[in-house]
């Protein structure tokens, strides 16, 4: 949880960098500091901070042969000692964001380099550098008063929104490199992120939001594409199997890897096939999977919100379930030539 209330904006400074597929380049006013008054420090509070404040994923920077060579680390870790070179350091992460800024999703705008203090993260008094760029200016409706009338225009600027790619990095964990929060709306879900990976180069920390994610996506994995072929699961089943597995999720506080595979998997034989899924999965994305941890429920309300119980029915029906397996029936009509499904309820809606 990140708490703001007593924070300070000590350093603010913006530049303009452009889409490097298009060779717009970077604009580098000569003033880059900009000083806010009141209303305009209230306001960068608040609109940049309040989409950290319940933060569940962190990242850390990430380098092959050491964190302390990475770019974007080397320049926050002068920042953190040193204020007075804030223009150069915006300088250097403006031309960095440049030159990683040639996938098509990316446009030019305006970037914000900004460092607070009297922040607390879980607790924890702390320093951060806040990163924002401004990828799709907002219109908004300006009004001017004349002595005869008003006059309607449009213009456009910052949304007070959430940003589309910001990052805040705070003065912790700096061995490891720095805690970081991250958010890419621009980048699909799991595709490419121009920001997070390719101008941060981040790798997420293996804490218990890391291992409740990679698991609720393994056994997704696990129902929808082994699980239907090797044992002969038809799309009710499978469908049961999620709605089971995001009980397991949400009614447990704690994860035992052998538990969860006898709870939803009946068969000794699938269950075997699970653990064998489990290994599969860890050695393609190379990552350490524990066989207990803490189930962080900001995790599984991300995780689950992406999967769909729906079984798609030519291009006639939608049949979308939400438990009770024994109240469906799936057979085949043999006048009609068709299959069917049967549903069983109480009351209709």
């Amino acid at each position: 949880m990140l708490e703001y209330q007593n924070a300070h904006l000590r350093r603010l400074a913006t530049a303009w960098v452009g889409a490097k597929s298009a060779n717009e380049g970077v604009y580098l006013p000569r003033q880059l500091l900009v000083p806010p008054h009141d209303v305009v420090h209230e306001w960068l509070l608040g609109a940049f901070l309040k989409p950290f404040e319940k933060a569940a994923e962190f990242f850390y920077f990430h380098h092959e042969e050491d964190v302390s060579h990475h770019p974007v680390y080397q320049v926050c870790y002068t920042l953190f000692q040193n204020l007075e070179a804030f223009p150069e350091a915006t300088k250097q992460l403006a031309q960095r964001l440049y030159e990683h800024s040639a996938d098509s999703r990316m446009r030019g705008g305006e970037f914000l380099v900004m460092y607070f203090e009297d922040l607390a993260l879980n607790g924890e008094s702390t320093s951060a550098i806040g990163l924002w760029k401004v990828q799709s200016p907002q219109p908004f409706l300006y009004i001017e008063r004349f002595p005869e009338q008003y006059a309607l225009s449009i213009r456009s600027g910052i949304s007070p929104e959430k940003p589309e790619t910001a990052a805040l990095i705070f003065n912790l964990d700096e061995l490891d490199g720095y805690r970081i929060c991250a958010i890419d709306t621009v980048s699909k879900r799991d595709e490419h992120s121009f920001w997070k990976d390719s101008f941060l180069g981040l790798r997420p920390v293996e804490d218990h939001y890391f291992q409740t994610r990679h698991h609720i996506a393994l056994a997704s994995e696990f129902i929808q594409q082994k699980l239907s072929h090797r044992f002969g699961l038809d799309r009710a089943d499978q469908l049961d199997a999620l709605y089971r597995s995001s009980l397991y999720f949400k009614e447990n506080e704690h994860f035992d890897a052998e538990h969860f595979a006898r709870t939803l998997f009946p068969q000794e034989a699938q269950q075997e096939a699970f653990k064998e899924h489990r290994e599969t999965y860890a050695r393609a994305h190379a990552i350490p999977l524990e066989d207990h941890f803490d189930i962080s429920k900001a995790a599984v309300r991300k995780e689950f919100k992406v999967l769909k119980s729906v079984i798609k029915l030519d291009k006639n029906f939608h049949i979308y379930i939400h438990g009770r397996r024994d109240l469906i029936e799936r057979g085949y009509d043999e006048v009609r030539g068709k299959k069917y499904y049967k549903v069983y309820f109480d009351e209709e809606e």
